[in-house]
């Protein structure tokens, strides 16, 4: 048994957690367990929450979250007229982020005071900055709900400006390490109320003959559907992976989540993100105006790379980061709302290939001025760091192979490893109610370098199998467009 009394929110006294109530939870949905203990889970305020959620027409808002970080920001203030710029021309600068995986053994093995990790985590909330950690290497004692807890209890301890803030530090679990309830309780109550994602790993989105993991499976998927409706719902992430559009670079592995755009990254990357909503370059009768898209994506890039120049990052391993692979985002939002104000339906073929030509003209755009700062700027550092010929000894062999992979470089160098970011939520429109043939537009996202997870919509009118088949589908679609990376190509 588990008592959450220590560091709790002012609302929560003694909440008592353990593995039967939360399996009973489960079954009761959101809300039903903890009554009389936690106002916001009362069915009173779930019913709140399911009238705000309506309000921002079927969004949470995760970038009401932004907006107040940015203010903390001198860089990113409405006073920086590359910011006013940017704004100008139709895309908005999202705030950083710090991502980390943490060692929820390693934690409980040292306490608060003995690890150099808790300490600059400590100094990164004292900053007022931003984080997500994903804990890893859980201990093995058979009752994860108290290693939850007193994990939680010691990064309490150890961050102690956690308790002064409005929101705690944002989290990404994976699916089958901890009851969902628990997860979110037990976060919730002790480090207050930061995003909250759930990384679907292959033990939830594929089949199992083990009856015990299909079980949690199905619970898991139907907590997803309910607490969809909560004003910080869980947030699905999946995928594993960003790209780059230089072939000579390879995939990376990206288990981490930057806290308020929801982009899955690798640790402790540094990232300068940029929203684009296409319906603002609609012209007339809704149709998209490329002829001013276009040229506002060349000086958005060209004004993003000057921001990153501005850019402080106060951890060391994200100023490494930004120094070797200057990295950009911008991601592309309101494609489903393009959709209907061309009026256009989504089940159409031609209406998939009609996108797709538009998402690829938008991230050759992107890649080639990124290839033409190359050319006046220098090429991102990161690509040295790939260079063969290092490990080659000297003589016509080596000199072969350095030979064409400088030719190549020259041929393929950018200035920024990664530049487009698209959300699966963005091919479904922002209202209240939508289709589900709108699923059929999502091998848009097979396009984009990085994916975003932030603010998902509430899906309402569709059902919990169509809730699971989208998010199915649209990993499958991430992880095939893994299969058709080539790394090293032409060289």
């Amino acid at each position: 048994m588990s008592v959450l009394g220590k560091g709790g929110a002012p609302e929560i006294n003694s909440v008592i957690v353990t593995q039967q109530s939360v399996n009973r939870a489960v079954q009761t949905g959101p809300g039903r367990v903890f009554q009389g203990k936690s106002p916001e889970l009362a069915p009173g305020a779930a019913g709140r929450d399911l009238t705000r959620s309506t309000e921002v027409h079927g969004r949470t808002d995760m970038f009401d979250y932004a907006a107040t970080i940015a203010r903390q920001e001198p860089q990113q203030n409405g006073a920086n007229p590359l910011v006013i710029e940017l704004r100008r021309l139709g895309f908005e600068l999202l705030p950083p982020g710090i991502a980390e995986r943490i060692s929820v053994r390693e934690v409980l093995r040292t306490g608060a005071c003995g690890s150099s990790l808790l300490q600059r985590l400590a100094s990164i909330a004292n900053a007022s900055q931003p984080l997500c950690l994903t804990p890893v290497d859980f201990c093995d004692d058979g009752d994860a709900i108290h290693t939850w807890q007193r994990f939680c209890e010691i990064l309490r301890e150890s961050l102690p400006s956690v308790g002064a803030s409005a929101s705690g530090p944002g989290f990404c679990l994976h699916s089958h390490q901890l009851p969902l309830e628990a997860y979110c309780l037990v976060a919730d109550a002790i480090l207050g109320k930061g995003p909250r994602y759930l990384f679907l790993d292959s033990l939830q989105m594929d089949g199992h003959c083990n009856r015990l993991v299909e079980e949690r499976t199905a619970s898991n998927w139907m907590f997803l559907w309910r607490n969809r409706l909560n004003d910080r719902p869980v947030m699905p992430v999946y995928g594993g992976m960003v790209r780059s559009p230089c072939p000579l670079l390879s995939d990376e592995v990206a288990m981490s989540v930057l806290p308020v755009t929801g982009l899955q990254v690798p640790d402790n990357s540094a990232w300068l993100s940029v929203k684009l909503l296409l319906p603002h370059f609609a012209g007339a009768g809704g149709r998209l105006d490329e002829e001013r898209l276009l040229p506002a994506l060349r000086q958005a890039i060209r004004l993003a790379d000057l921001l990153l120049e501005e850019q402080r990052w106060r951890c060391p391993l994200q100023r490494a980061d930004a120094k070797s692979n200057r990295r950009l985002a911008v991601i592309v939002s309101g494609i489903g709302d393009l959709v209907c104000q061309e009026g256009r339906n989504p089940r159409d073929l031609a209406s998939l290939r009609w996108l797709g030509r538009i998402v690829r003209r938008i991230h050759g755009e992107l890649c080639e001025t990124s290839g033409r700062m190359a050319e006046q700027h220098g090429a991102i550092p990161a690509l040295n760091h790939a260079h063969p010929g290092k490990c080659l000894p000297d003589g016509p062999h080596g000199a072969a192979w350095r030979s064409r992979f400088e030719t190549a470089a020259r041929k393929s160098a950018i200035r920024h490893r990664n530049l487009l970011a698209i959300s699966p939520y963005g091919v479904l429109p922002t209202n209240r109610r939508f289709d589900t043939a709108f699923t059929d537009l999502l091998p848009i996202i097979a396009h984009a370098d990085a994916w975003s997870f932030a603010n998902p919509p509430a899906f309402t009118g569709w059902n919990a199998t169509q809730f699971q088949h989208f998010h199915r589908r649209a990993r499958a679609i991430i992880q095939g467009s893994q299969a058709a990376s080539f790394v090293a190509a032409g060289v």
